[in-house]
């Protein structure tokens, strides 16, 4: 007599449910917090936010972590968001921001002064070039033998027409070989002013 055949036996397969990152998922307190520690950063560090957002002290497991959750899509798709709503808020443009470099770029510093070579009171100068100004200095100096005068000493520093020239060139990709050239030098330019008045009796 011939063996009888075994029963075969079916094994189950379970099935683990594995869950998908989606866009659409809300972000945690911390992940919303870190999103705009990145956008609130001009420089947008992922390494500094999230060892601002997460207390981390130790730089290479904050650079570590912070690759992995920033590549996460539901991080992307706020940061997005934020950088939308900051640059409405501000008006900003990519267009605008290369008129701004432009004027940066292209200002003519004979502008600033009068026909007597004399610095312009600030509120003669037209919007477009007080714009440019990088910073100004004003100094009082109590001057004369009766020291009955006052020598006021203005200072403004332009920017650098060659590095912005620079940044533009790259933008539109002028530049056609790796050789570095200086093209200008920051320029700074102090102005004296002096006023005598007469002592009060």
């Amino acid at each position: 007599m011939g063996k009888k055949p075994g029963k075969t036996v079916k094994k189950k397969t379970v099935k683990r449910k594995v869950k998908k990152i989606t866009a659409e998922e809300p972000l945690s307190a911390k992940e919303e917090q870190l999103c705009r520690e990145f956008v609130a950063d001009f420089a947008e560090n992922q390494v500094r936010a999230y060892m601002h957002t997460y207390g981390t002290k130790n730089y290479d497991s904050a650079r570590t972590e912070s690759s992995k959750i920033f590549a996460n899509p539901n991080i992307k798709r706020r940061i997005k968001e934020l950088r939308d709503e900051r640059n409405k808020r501000l008006e900003i443009s990519g267009d605008r921001v290369l008129q701004e470099i432009a004027k940066l770029s292209f200002y003519d510093p004979r502008r600033f002064f009068d026909a007597d070579g004399r610095l312009k009171p600030i509120d003669e100068i037209n919007p477009d070039d007080a714009a440019v100004i990088s910073s100004i200095e004003t100094y009082h100096k109590i001057v004369g033998e009766e020291q009955d005068g006052v020598a006021v000493l203005t200072k403004i520093k332009l920017p650098d027409k060659g590095s912005n020239l620079e940044r533009l060139g790259k933008y539109f990709k002028l530049f056609t070989d790796k050789k570095e050239v200086d093209l200008l030098q920051p320029l700074n330019i102090t102005i004296k002013k002096f006023y005598r008045s007469k002592k009060k009796k």
